[in-house]
């Protein structure tokens, strides 16, 4: 029976040695948390660029294939954007600065524009730049062509 005690003994740990191991747990975490915050913010920068090449990309599909024009549409004070043949007003993060650039007759007011997909393909060109940070992503539209590129730059 005394061995039977020792062993029992061994097997756990006292209450003392799990809140120290809490208590490192959440020290580290503290130290770790300062990190994840440029994380976050170039996560969030990637997936709303993705989101809105792929929205371009989606008008200028849509101007392909019912031969008819549609208009994409960026407010960028109040990060928004919508298609011209969808009802839905899409949302964008409130932590990224959006600009855009596009032709002279596709501005519609002070913080919002439009880029304009003709059946053949082709569109009114211009650029959609998104900052975080140190971070920018760059929507290019070619007016010739309508394609949409993406590119990335490092600011800092």
């Amino acid at each position: 029976m005394a061995c039977r005690r020792n062993l029992a003994r061994v097997a756990g740990f006292t209450l003392f040695e799990m809140l120290l191991t809490l208590a490192l747990a959440a020290g580290l975490t503290l130290i770790a948390m300062p990190n994840f915050g440029p994380a976050i913010d170039s996560a969030r920068l990637k997936s709303t660029s993705r989101d809105v090449v792929s929205a371009l990309r989606h008008a200028r599909s849509l101007a392909l294939r019912q031969r008819r024009e549609i208009r994409f549409t960026l407010d960028i004070h109040q990060h928004i954007y919508t298609l011209s043949d969808k009802p839905k007003v899409y949302r964008l993060p409130e932590g990224i600065d959006l600009k855009l650039f596009t032709a002279d007759s596709e501005v519609i007011d002070q913080g919002r524009g439009s880029v304009l997909f003709f059946p053949d393909g082709s569109s009114t060109g211009g650029r959609v730049t998104l900052v975080a940070g140190p971070r920018k992503r760059l929507i290019d539209i070619n007016w010739l062509t309508g394609y949409v590129s993406l590119t990335e730059e490092d600011t800092g």
